[in-house]
């Protein structure tokens, strides 16, 4: 389809093509709309954002993840003995055009969640856990 066909005007786009860019925007602006209500929730947004630029090549990009992970789960921890609650947030809202100019993210910035910190005022719902014998496995040399 050519470059000029991306207006929601062009004749050559057919009226199915149209009616599924009018619903993917009320998409986007109900799921903008539920990010905003969520950033509101908590005291303290934090989001985080991993370089995965060439500024060091001998950290790879999943070295980076993992040490971005393991620095957000510190800070949960500290959240909570500290008597407050925290979560990580996402959604499509991570990948918009709209936030990476409002967090002034550059091309190689990948933003990863949002970390919510604040006082709870229920308890969250616990979640189903698998059981262990699920997840584990015995692994041993001769097979």
């Amino acid at each position: 389809m050519p470059e000029s066909c991306l207006n929601p005007r062009c004749e050559t786009q057919t009226p199915r093509r149209r009616q599924q860019r009018r619903l993917s925007r009320r998409s986007l602006d109900k799921e903008l709309t539920r990010a905003r209500h969520k950033a509101q929730r908590a005291p303290l947004l934090w989001l985080l954002v991993v370089d995965t630029g060439p500024r060091d090549p001998d950290v790879p990009i999943h070295e980076r993840l993992i040490s971005a992970g393991c620095a957000v789960q510190n800070v949960l921890l500290m959240a909570t003995a500290m008597g407050y609650g925290s979560a990580l947030t996402s959604g499509k809202a991570l990948g918009s055009a709209a936030l990476r100019r409002a967090f002034a993210l550059g091309a190689t910035d990948l933003p990863v969640c949002f970390v919510n910190v604040g006082t709870a005022h229920e308890a969250g719902r616990a979640p189903r856990r698998p059981a262990p014998s699920q997840l584990l496995s015995r692994w041993s040399p001769d097979g």
